[in-house]
Parts: structure tokens; sequence; C-alpha cells
């Protein structure tokens, strides 16, 4: 989850404490000349990163980093699939369909997906123990064996889960699904513990290329532009903290 200073740094916090702050200097007289311009700066963040073409420029070198996953099969020495966690509403009166984001969603899909290309790996799920669980629960019903799925359920964080995970595969090749966007420091943090992952990325939301992007303005590409911009406030967390 995001706290209080990472939500305040991506575009759509700060430009609410923008127009917020804009709100409260116009109800005092001695500084209502301010509020203008404040108010004018949250709305031009605003348009600037609901943009389809910012969103793409932030977002693509994340989604980007690394091709998807074609042939499997070619890594014959790989047993391990790693499905890291996203979001998971803990809510058991919800479906299990609804439960997951979509990124957990398309997470879940594609370790179905890539195990029953491989059914000679095993699967552990590692986040949090309510996302694990929920995510463990819906790939025993896209058909992965019980006895060959796992939960790590002890893991907060990325870099948990790559510590955590070190003692149970060691250096030997794994299978690594996340979203495309995240892969980056995913990558970089399982390299950093001494492990050998292989990106298996997944949750595409925007095209590779800016010519291809969309010039309007929505609530998507201001979503897309707060998760790059997440990612690159996670990147630069990482390095200071040592973990890539």
């Amino acid at each position: 989850m995001i706290n209080h200073l990472q939500w305040a740094l991506l575009p759509s916090g700060f430009a609410t404490l923008l127009f917020l702050a804009g709100l409260g200097v116009f109800a005092v007289r001695r500084t209502r000349r301010f509020a203008c311009p404040l108010l004018a700066a949250a709305g031009a963040v605003l348009l600037i990163f609901s943009n389809g073409l910012t969103a793409t420029l932030l977002l693509s070198p994340l989604e980007y980093a690394y091709p998807a996953l074609r042939d499997p099969q070619q890594h014959k020495d790989v047993r391990t699939i790693v499905l890291l966690t996203a979001y998971v509403a803990d809510d058991e009166n919800l479906p299990l369909s609804s439960r997951p984001n979509a990124s957990a969603a398309f997470r879940i899909l594609e370790a179905a997906n890539l195990r029953s290309l491989r059914p000679d790996c095993r699967v552990i799920v590692s986040g949090s123990a309510a996302a694990a669980k929920v995510m463990a629960h819906q790939l025993l019903l896209l058909g992965v064996p019980e006895d060959l799925l796992f939960i790590d359920g002890t893991s907060n964080n990325t870099a948990s889960s790559a510590e955590h995970l070190k003692s149970r595969i060691g250096d030997s090749p794994l299978f690594l699904v996340t979203s495309s966007g995240h892969m980056r420091r995913a990558m970089g943090v399982f390299r950093k513990h001494g492990m050998l992952p292989i990106p298996a990325p997944t949750d595409y939301q925007l095209p590779r290329n800016a010519r291809n992007a969309s010039w309007t303005t929505s609530p998507i590409h201001l979503q897309a532009s707060d998760l790059a911009v997440h990612e690159y406030i996670g990147l630069a967390w990482y390095r200071l903290r040592g973990h890539l």
C-alpha cells in the first residue's frame, strides 16, 4: 500500500494537495491572492499527467524494459515459478473472481498459463498473507496441483520476497511473474540477492511507442502516471537502501 508521503509525491496526490492549499488560502483574506496560482497549478498537474502521451512516456520505459516470455520451453532448467502478489480485497463476502484487482488478476492468469506450458514447475506465491492466500486459491481452481503450489505469505514488499525466497530457491533459475511496470525493480532486487530470475511480465497498460499514445486526458492515464511515478520512487528508494 502507498503511504502518505508516497501519495503526496504522486501526480494525483500532489494535485490534490495544491487544490486543498488553494482552497485554504482563499479562505483567508490576507492570502487570497495566492489561491488562483495554486488552483491553476493543481489543474495543470492533472491536465499534464492525465494525458496519454505523458503517461506513455513515463510508463513505457518500465513496462518494456524486459520482453514478454515467448517460449518458456527453452529454459529447460527452470523448475520454479514465482508469482508476486498485487492488491487483493480482504473481504470473504466477495466472490473469489472479484477480490484480486486487475493487476493481481493478470498476474494470476500469466502464472497459470506459464504453468500449463511448464507442468514440471512448482508455483510459489509470494507477498502479504491475505493476497497470497487468495491468489493461490484462484490458481488451484485454474488447475495448478495443490502439491506443487506453495505460499510465502510473510513478505510485505518485493525486497522481502527476494530475501525470503533466496533460502528456498538458492541460485537456481526461476520464472518471475509480476506486472510489466514493476518488473525492473523486481528483477533488480532478485538479482541483488544472487538469484537468477527470468522475467515473465504481464499487465501491460500502455503502448510501447509514444507515437501510438492517445492524446486525450482520462483517469486511466492519470492512474498510469501515478503507477510510473510510484515505481520511479520505489527504484530510487531501493537504491538508497541497497536493495538494487
